[in-house]
């Protein structure tokens, strides 16, 4: 009985700090790595397969009628270029997006240009709720689902606009 009374303590307790270890393991500098998105991953493979493509089964004439040019192969270096464009622009926007979560419940999120300011608790074990307090969207509130939070990773995944996101993000290593 004393061993069953001495267990059900333990276990208690190991519940408890896990809880709390989950609010101090969120705290501090968080840096973006990765973004994955399905939808707009799929719009991407689809446009590079419209790129690779493109006025390879037609005739000089159709690519005039159709691109308004016979050179197809500088057309489809440009669209190339404008694809690689808006890749790496969406990895800069990941990259310099920040959140430093603070113990008063504040989290200061960077993107780069702009710091807006938030509220954040956990809704549960497994939800992360940030409520905007600076900025457009003041009083707005983002629920984020908490996939992974260890020592040095953390991923969110939320809705907006009706796309499903990830977004990791590494410990700062200052």
């Amino acid at each position: 009985m004393k061993i069953a009374i001495a267990s059900l303590l333990v276990l208690s307790l190991f519940m408890f700090s896990c809880k709390h270890d989950k609010k101090d393991m969120i705290r501090g500098q968080w840096y973006g790595e990765q973004l994955q998105n399905t939808e707009m991953d799929s719009v991407f493979r689809l446009t590079q397969n419209d790129i690779d493509t493109i006025g390879k089964n037609t005739t000089a004439e159709t690519n005039i009628e159709l691109y308004g040019t016979t050179n197809v192969d500088s057309l489809r270096r440009e669209l190339q270029l404008q694809q690689d464009e808006v890749k790496s622009l969406q990895l800069k926007a990941v990259h310099n997006t920040n959140f430093n979560f603070f113990s008063d419940s504040l989290v200061a999120i960077s993107f780069g240009f702009r710091i807006d300011t938030s509220k954040w608790y956990f809704i549960n074990d497994k939800q992360l709720e940030m409520i905007e307090m600076t900025g457009e969207g003041k009083g707005s509130k983002l629920q984020m689902d908490v996939l992974t939070l260890t020592d040095k990773a953390l991923s969110l995944k939320f809705e907006l606009e009706s796309t499903f996101s990830t977004v990791t993000f590494g410990r700062d290593k200052k």
